[in-house]
């Protein structure tokens, strides 16, 4: 009989963004090892999304239906009755853990959180309870928040017997009053007695980290990405001409969405010979007169194909291979703090690619000459250019990168944390 692993993602409503393609990539990861349970807001619509059969899924957590900044008035009256509602739960809860016998417990958890239960307690808890989950089973958190670490110190205290704790930090925290670091320093027995882990991206981000921490344990770099599964290898062919130049995710001004049409103009007055594909779906108001501005360029040009709608996985992947160079739009700062998914799905699908200038993320597995940096866009046109005049030299490079990569997502720590065998 498998093991459990509960993947809880609490903020996602609709298919929009990487939320969903993270929940399949990592259920297609750990599907032979584990029997898998998706947690999702009650909310949350598929909108005709691809979803596979397996997982079980179970819409269960209530959290803010208005945002702060879209609708201040909605979100203070939620706040409101959240507040009452969670006094009432108190007490509930309370008549179930004395009815238990681990009362004694229960308080202790709740002093932890200032007497109040977190934020999406009442609505997880009685499901989480009912899947019967021991030490040998796991709880992933794709992407942590606070609320989310919240839920694993309250848990942590009120179960002995709870399962490992795993949680993925994309975008760093800010250290405030009963935040994210506050819960760090509650769950530290926990960090010490490998219960639960947190999962860094870059060193940087994970020294600023380890200085939040009591014990300085439990805290781990981690460069797996579930996108990457050693299951589904693809071997890119070496061509001389016909080079197609993507753009993949979503369209922001902070990935450099803005930046395409005059980048493609740069190339078109140095070379025509290319093709362009262009995969969006989310898009700010700020950046509808640059998505017309490409559909301008697309009735001109035939070679730009565009494709703006949500992509599931099978697609997704079906567009990275048709990409033969992909630019890198973000500012370095930013990739170095946040990372890039982008960049990261280059490597298994064997695309060169541009870099920005004073990037760092990933230069422990790109060692070999699979890229150009470009300093400007008048630049990265022209590294794109010179990579497809030298393009089996490059190619040859990033499949080289590749198999660093497969050597350290062996090795990864979240990999290991989990007792997966070897792939290789």
């Amino acid at each position: 009989m498998k093991n459990k692993l509960i993947i809880i993602e609490s903020e996602m409503i609709e298919p929009k963004g990487h939320f969903l393609s993270n929940l399949i990539d990592i259920s297609n990861f750990f599907r032979k090892k584990f029997d898998i349970y998706w947690f999702l807001n009650k909310n949350f619509h598929p909108h005709k999304a691809f979803i596979p059969r397996k997982p079980t899924i179970i819409k269960t957590i209530k959290s803010n239906k208005f945002k702060r900044k879209n609708n201040k008035l909605s979100y203070i009256l939620e706040e409101i009755v959240f507040l009452i509602s969670n006094i009432l739960n108190i007490f509930y809860f309370s008549i179930i853990f004395i009815r238990d016998k681990n009362f004694k417990n229960y308080i202790l958890a709740l002093r932890s959180n200032y007497f109040l239960l977190p934020r999406y307690f009442s609505s997880f808890y009685h499901n989480y309870k009912n899947l019967g989950l021991n030490k040998k089973d796991h709880v992933l958190f794709p992407s942590t928040r606070r609320k989310d670490i919240a839920l694993v110190n309250f848990i942590s205290k009120i179960d002995v017997n709870h399962p490992k704790f795993h949680m993925r930090l994309f975008i760093m925290p800010k250290d405030r009053f009963k935040g994210f670091f506050y819960y760090l320093k509650q769950i530290d027995n926990q960090l010490i007695n490998k219960r639960a882990f947190l999962y860094i991206w870059n060193k940087n981000n994970y020294n600023f980290v380890l200085k939040k921490t009591l014990s300085k344990q439990g805290i781990l770099i981690s460069n797996l990405i579930f996108s990457y599964n050693p299951s589904k290898l693809f071997n890119r062919k070496f061509k001389k001409k016909n080079f197609t130049v993507g753009y993949v995710g979503n369209a922001r001004r902070a990935r450099g969405f803005h930046k395409l049409p005059k980048l493609i103009n740069f190339i078109e007055q140095k070379n025509k010979k290319f093709n362009y594909l262009i995969q969006f779906s989310k898009i700010s108001d700020d950046l509808i007169p640059v998505k017309k501005k490409l559909y301008e360029l697309a009735k001109i040009n035939k070679r730009i194909k565009i494709i703006e709608k949500y992509t599931n996985n099978e697609e997704f992947n079906n567009i990275l291979k048709r990409i033969d160079i992909m630019p890198i739009l973000h500012d370095a700062k930013e990739i170095n703090k946040v990372t890039s998914g982008t960049l990261y799905s280059c490597l298994p699908y064997e695309i060169p690619f541009v870099i920005p200038k004073g990037l760092s993320f990933l230069n422990n597995i790109n060692k070999f000459k699979s890229f150009e940096t470009g300093k400007n866009l008048n630049d990265i046109s022209s590294k794109i250019i010179k990579i497809s005049n030298k393009y089996s030299f490059y190619l040859k490079n990033a499949k080289l990168n590749f198999k660093i990569l497969k050597k350290i997502v062996i090795k990864d720590p979240l990999n290991i944390n989990f007792f997966l065998k070897r792939y290789f």
